[in-house]
């Protein structure tokens, strides 16, 4: 595990998770949640800014995002990254099926995080036990997966006005159907950086800095320190060319 992860005094129970709608354990009896409570290592800690796994860390450990953001990446052999997916509570990070060495990309803490710790050897254990564990486990890197092509997707395809809108309107859709915002918010924490938005869309800071301004002179977002507003969510979606359908 990282060395940078610290204990909490007081970690949660998973009976009483206020993000299991969103999580791993959403769907599944109170039997499986103290089954899964047993196999928990801890509740953790992690900084802004600090690693949780590197890409290629040996497959032993699988989390649970209890609080804060976390973004997923790959790097080239020059050490440049290219963002994956934006992690939010609920999101299941760095499980890899049986079989697996190691896991394929990184995970970096955006903000102050908790994260519920789980070995792959327990997981893999009760996906044997709870086949339908393993179905609903199934369901959800299939979202994952295809929430990174479409990213990559855009990569290759779209503008970069239409991939900086892309991602925000579709973490703004994400927030919303998990309940971590308001259904008719208009306002969105956001606490990516232009460092992180260019990893996230292929852009640099410098690009980044400048295609923000342009949405913002366009009246599709205003930014206040963490936070966006956007007062047309769905001329932000258009532009971006994102459909709503169910999240991953």
């Amino acid at each position: 595990m990282s060395r940078y992860l610290t204990p909490r005094t007081q970690p949660t129970q998973c009976a009483a998770c206020p993000v299991r709608q969103n999580a791993l354990f959403q769907v599944v009896p109170l039997s499986y949640i103290e089954d899964a409570q047993s196999r928990r290592t801890d509740q953790y800690r992690l900084a802004a800014r600090r690693v949780l796994y590197e890409e290629g860390s040996p497959a032993e450990m699988a989390f649970t995002l209890f609080q804060g953001w976390m973004l997923l990446y790959r790097s080239d052999a020059e050490g440049h990254r290219q963002g994956l997916r934006v992690a939010l509570p609920g999101d299941f990070l760095g499980y890899m099926p049986p079989g697996s060495s190691h896991i394929h990309h990184a995970a970096v803490a955006v903000t102050d995080v908790v994260v519920c710790g789980f070995r792959q050897e327990g997981l893999h254990e009760m996906m044997t036990k709870h086949p339908d564990l393993a179905t609903h486990i199934t369901r959800i890197q299939a979202r994952y997966m295809a929430s990174c092509q479409n990213h990559m997707l855009g990569l290759g395809r779209k503008s970069a006005e239409q991939r900086i809108a892309y991602l925000v309107a579709e973490l703004f859709h994400r927030l919303r159907y998990r309940r971590l915002i308001a259904s008719d918010a208009t306002t969105m924490p956001f606490p990516l950086t232009q460092e992180m938005v260019g990893d996230m869309t292929g852009l640099t800071p410098v690009h980044t800095n400048r295609v923000m301004r342009k949405l913002r002179s366009e009246g599709l977002l205003r930014v206040e320190r963490t936070r966006l507003e956007i007062p047309d969510a769905d001329a932000l979606a258009s532009l971006g060319g994102f459909v709503p359908e169910e999240p991953a």
